[in-house]
């Protein structure tokens, strides 16, 4: 009788998300989903690459502004989500890891992918939002400097 030989690869292998992870991308979901309603709140207003017949309107200077700011609060929320986040996980591993009187290089492993993971969606939604936040701050210098 042959003997098959199974061997574990470790790069295919699945886990769920914590708890805390599944928030986390719940509240980066919900980030983007805001940042886009305000992206075409501003472009169904003013057209993109047609801002002219906005010119002489203050109310449209206000709501650029005023979402422009709100970005900058949704960047810096998105960073603090992160660092709580990895807060919580890193003392959940950590008390794991107390427990194992063994500890392998694979659970390293994965402690690094996870944080690595979540840093990397954090950083791709504050890009988003410094993308858009920039595409609007544009509009309000060439709101603000238009010859009339």
């Amino acid at each position: 009788m042959v003997q098959e030989s199974v061997t574990w690869d470790l790069r295919h292998m699945t886990r769920t998300p914590s708890t805390s992870t599944e928030i986390y991308i719940l509240f980066l979901f919900i980030v983007c989903i805001v940042t886009s309603v305000k992206l075409v709140r501003i472009w169904r207003t003013a057209r993109p690459f047609r801002l002219s017949g906005q010119a002489g309107s203050p109310s449209y200077l206000q709501l650029l502004e005023t979402s422009s700011g709100s970005l900058k609060q949704w960047i810096g929320s998105t960073f603090l989500a992160w660092g709580i986040c990895a807060s919580i996980n890193l003392t959940d591993v950590c008390s794991r890891l107390f427990n194992n009187p063994k500890i392998r290089i694979f659970e390293i492993l994965f402690i690094i992918l996870d944080f690595s993971t979540a840093l990397t969606m954090a950083l791709l939604v504050v890009l988003f939002l410094f993308l858009v936040r920039w595409h609007m701050l544009k509009r309000i210098e060439g709101l603000r400097y238009m010859p009339e």
